[in-house]
């Protein structure tokens, strides 16, 4: 009998403009995408019309702007300046995952 493969989350991931420079968005999505690898696929998508198919939200943002557009539809979870450098435990707080 085969295996049957369990399903990964899908994480839309949505990054502010990177305004301010020491904040490094890629390195704490790529902390993230490691961490969750097990159980978690992120891609990037800023359109609304798609977000059904996920199952969060993810906004990492620099500052207080915030200008990675919300999500009117799903849950999210933001990665800002003030949580990036505990964002694996942010995210799995938030999650449960």
């Amino acid at each position: 009998m085969a295996k049957s493969k369990k399903k990964k989350h899908k994480i839309a991931v949505r990054m502010c403009a990177g305004c301010f420079c020491k904040f490094d968005r890629r390195k704490v999505l790529q902390t993230l995408a490691d961490a969750f690898a097990d159980s978690c696929v992120f891609e990037y998508s800023y359109d609304a019309e798609e977000e059904k198919k996920y199952d969060l939200v993810l906004r990492i943002s620099g500052c207080d702007s915030e200008c990675a557009k919300p999500s009117e539809l799903i849950d999210e979870l933001i990665i800002d300046h003030n949580n990036w450098e505990n964002a694996v435990e942010v995210f799995a707080e938030k999650t449960g995952w």
